[in-house]
């Protein structure tokens, strides 16, 4: 993290630095309406959108559910996995042409039987232009996954929708071609920044250091820094994929710290 610490705090007008929030600034809960971001969390992002060319954070939460989490003015914000994006003085949009496939996903969920999702384990988080189908809480968690991966999933796809594996979620989408890596590159490039810090702990966030290391390779961006929050549950896919872990939310915080400083 040494080198991280170094080239960030060298050139802190050039800097972009953003979080995901579940498993990242906010701890993972059975529950995810439960979840909560620590208020020293929300004080460092403060510090870090002073001290820094852009903060913020790329979630796949709705960006309604993004503000309540993160009500720190001044930041950049992704939700819905791309699908909506706002800049540090701009109001949350969906992303351009993304109108159509989310009246798809609209019509599909309001077919879906809530009795049937609750006799198979499921609950149903609704975040307009997504909805994640969760299952961390199941009696059986290895057959409420196959429930959904053998029966929802083929049904999402045949309504022409996209489906996307999580942490003990399956993920519905509207089909457009967006993900955290095209909310990262919008966010930062309209800054200007050239140098990023993602900090993730999915397969989603995967999608940003992606687009982070092709913006490297490309010449948009002077460095780019791909750092996990490790953690039990954490696939060893992604694991693999990161340039560095700090451990946990918890050392997220140290990391933020030492940023500020």
């Amino acid at each position: 993290m040494s080198d991280l610490l170094d080239d960030l705090r060298g050139h802190p007008r050039e800097s972009a630095v953003l979080f995901d929030i579940d498993g990242v600034l906010a701890p993972i809960v059975a529950n995810a309406a439960d979840a909560r971001v620590p208020d020293e969390a929300l004080v460092l992002l403060a510090g870090l959108r002073d001290g820094y060319l852009l903060a913020g954070v790329i979630s796949g939460r709705g960006m309604a559910d993004v503000d309540r989490m993160v009500p720190v003015p001044g930041i950049a914000r992704g939700g819905n996995h791309g699908l909506e994006v706002a800049g540090p003085a701009a109001e949350p949009r969906l992303v351009p042409g993304a109108e159509a496939a989310v009246a798809r996903l609209r019509r599909f969920v309001d077919g879906l039987d809530g009795a049937v999702l609750a006799a198979h384990d499921t609950w149903m988080e609704d975040k307009g232009a997504s909805v994640s189908l969760h299952y961390r809480e199941a009696t059986d968690p290895v057959a409420a996954s196959a429930w959904l991966r053998s029966e929802v999933r083929p049904a999402a796809l045949e309504a022409g929708l996209r489906t996307r594996d999580g942490k003990m979620i399956l993920e519905l989408l509207p089909d457009v071609d967006v993900d955290k890596g095209t909310a990262l590159a919008e966010i930062v490039l309209a800054a200007g920044a050239q140098r990023v810090l993602y900090v993730g702990d999915d397969h989603t966030d995967a999608d940003a250091w992606r687009a982070m290391r092709q913006m490297v390779a490309g010449g948009r961006l002077a460095s780019a820094w791909c750092v996990l929050a490790d953690g039990a549950e954490v696939d060893a896919t992604v694991r693999a994929q990161a340039d560095g872990a700090v451990d946990g939310t918890d050392g997220v915080l140290r990391l933020m710290r030492d940023l500020v400083a």
